[in-house]
């Protein structure tokens, strides 16, 4: 399909793929990433894809929190169900390419399930292997 290889760059950015790792803890001490981070569902664990990490890397869960935007929910169906595909494909090990060799399998794990717990609209199949 035409869309694909674009859709494809977004799902690499939204699993921020290639992700620089930071050099060193940031602290502003401003109250900012608190603040951020309380805006964000939360799963039964407490867990948000708005957490911070800010010691090796910004987020703590590498997965975007603007997969639960209203734009995120606007796009088309089919490009919609590829990004699914994709993301369930990396987040449950099926896939383990080079740009995505570094995500630990309980940051998987996690990611997985946090969007089953928080994003209406998943696919069944995500549920299932969760439960699993």
């Amino acid at each position: 399909m035409q869309y694909e290889p674009s859709v494809e760059h977004l799902v690499r950015y939204l699993l921020f793929a290639k992700e620089a790792k930071l050099e060193g803890p940031v602290n502003d001490g401003s109250g900012y990433a608190e603040q951020f981070a309380a805006r964000g569902p939360r799963d039964p664990k407490g867990r948000s894809l708005r957490d911070f990490d800010l010691k090796t890397r910004i987020f703590r869960y590498p997965c975007s929190y603007l997969i639960h935007s209203e734009t995120f929910d606007s796009i088309p169906g089919p490009a919609k169900d590829y990004i699914y595909r994709r993301l369930f494909e990396v987040r449950s090990g099926r896939e383990q390419g080079p740009d995505l060799a570094s995500l630990a399998q309980e940051d998987r794990r996690a990611i997985l399930e946090i969007l089953v717990a928080t994003k209406p609209g998943l696919p069944a199949e995500w549920k299932q292997f969760i439960i699993k």
